[in-house]
């Protein structure tokens, strides 16, 4: 769920979208409402303050522009990251002789930071949907690759 008057701060100071183009957005997610219809009934329809369209062109182009600080945090910890709409996965890969704890304490570290940002942010890192994953070659178990999934 994205709250307009933060999307709206980081669209103008990180990605520098000010003055009528500024203005634009700020009227497209404006007065927005939704409703459910089920068996020919309808209800009333209910103001959105969150959130961006559903199936609209801007709403995944907004919702990357709001979590980009997501791939900054990750940067900083020297991780790979792919990030693909709302789903974002961190990965290492390392060697046998590399120290797990070191490993594993960035990596803890990494996602403390982004649920702490996305918090601030109001937004959620989803624990439940957040899983990790490991994988080695057969043949050379001398590298690891290491996958979290961020929901």
């Amino acid at each position: 769920m994205i709250d307009h008057p933060i999307i709206l701060k980081h669209l103008e100071f990180s990605f520098g979208i000010q003055k009528n183009a500024l203005t634009w957005v700020k009227l497209y997610l404006a007065n927005r409402t939704q409703c459910v219809s089920v068996a020919n009934k309808t209800s009333p329809d209910v103001g959105l303050l969150f959130g961006v369209p559903q199936g609209s062109v801007l709403g995944p182009k907004n919702y990357c522009m709001n979590t980009k600080p997501d791939s900054e945090i990750i940067k900083r910890y020297n991780i790979k990251y792919n990030c693909y709409a709302d789903d974002t996965h961190v990965y290492i890969t390392w060697k046998s002789s590399d120290k797990w704890d070191d490993i594993s304490s960035s990596i803890e570290a990494c996602i403390a930071v982004i649920s702490s940002w996305r918090k601030s942010n109001m937004l959620k890192l989803n624990k439940d949907k957040t899983e990790n994953s490991l994988f080695s070659h057969p043949s050379n178990m001398q590298r690891k690759l290491r996958i979290f999934a961020l929901r």
